[in-house]
């Protein structure tokens, strides 16, 4: 392969944009049918000989486990991976907040076979960095299994480097799902957006706080937005908000013109004469309008949190909102 399939220096996509999202039939399909979806994140990314070093310690369990290189070769002990860093230290930046490394998670659903997942993986990272060393850890200590894929960013012959950024992580995510599939394991990898799902998870940092009773700052600066807003007169629509309601509209009517597209297949020459193909055709764009009826509508984290105090709170009174601030305040 003479390049990368993905384009990891290309520009960023503008936050609060409502695109339309490019998604060929099959992934819609895969999406309305309810398929798991890939899991591929970013952990974090190396600096230095130190920096690499702890986090392949990490994904090697200090060691215990074999890091399996893009040339097939087994990496084995901290001896071998010392050796192993120092030969890629030659091309570090050797600057304090250079990235050398990038550190990526591919995960499979519980139940999936352990070789598929190492075959997939290694799939993806022959198809993505071609042109990178890369090595790769299994990790079988939870329910579903999981790999830790460590990409040298400064590629073989010492061209550019890596601009991983989040906008490539669907790209990466729709090479892995391919991959998962091709070992026979059913995975998607369609956008939060075209499945109707607003902003992710929060962060772990935040999602410890509030184990420890502890309200996020920034819950409290959604607070105190919406009781400012709401001393001037009615909760008004956020740009951002807005751009998510109408990409959401969007998303419905693409899943439908998909479905119409499909029953005029049906009922035209490759859906005559073939009945178990009109058939399937068919069912298809029954599929995609249902889920385009069902998709959910995303909202912000303002919005969920104003509609959870809505919910809370029975009062009908002028003075209502006041009484949902101080409900999300508790």
């Amino acid at each position: 392969m003479d390049k990368p399939l993905l384009d990891f220096g290309r520009a960023r996509i503008v936050k609060g944009r409502g695109f339309s999202i490019q998604l060929p039939l099959a992934e819609r399909l895969r999406a309305a049918r309810g398929f798991r979806q890939a899991v591929v994140k970013v952990t974090g990314f190396g600096r230095g000989t130190r920096g690499v070093g702890k986090a392949m310690d990490y994904i090697s369990r200090d060691g215990a486990l074999p890091l399996e290189k893009d040339s097939g070769e087994l990496i084995k002990g901290r001896d071998e991976q010392k050796a192993l860093i120092k030969e890629w230290s030659m091309d570090f930046d050797g600057h304090e907040r250079s990235r050398d490394t990038a550190q990526i998670v591919f995960s499979m659903p519980p139940g999936s076979k352990v070789e598929a997942l190492r075959k997939a993986v290694r799939a993806t990272g022959e198809r993505a960095f071609p042109d990178h060393e890369w090595v790769f850890a299994m990790h079988e200590d939870r329910k579903h299994p999981h790999a830790h894929m460590m990409v040298k960013m400064r590629g073989k012959e010492k061209g550019k480097k890596l601009q991983l950024r989040k906008a490539d992580l669907r790209e990466l995510r729709g090479l892995f799902a391919e991959a998962s599939r091709e070992q026979g394991v059913m995975l998607a990898a369609s956008p939060r957006a075209a499945r109707g799902i607003g902003p992710t998870a929060e962060r772990q940092a935040i999602y410890r706080l509030r184990q420890k009773g502890i309200i996020p700052n920034v819950e409290r600066a959604t607070v105190k937005e919406i009781l400012s807003e709401a001393e001037r007169g009615p909760l008004q629509e956020k740009p951002w908000e807005k751009a998510m309601r109408e990409r959401n509209e969007r998303e419905r009517g693409l899943y439908r013109e998909e479905a119409e597209k499909l029953r005029a297949r049906a009922a035209g020459k490759e859906g005559q004469g073939d009945p178990e193909r009109k058939e399937t055709l068919l069912h298809a764009a029954h599929d995609l309008e249902l889920f385009a009826t069902a998709m959910p509508r995303p909202k912000s984290r303002r919005q969920a949190m104003l509609e959870k105090a809505q919910a809370k709170t029975p009062e009908k009174t002028k003075d209502r909102t006041k009484s949902q601030g101080a409900e999300l305040e508790r």
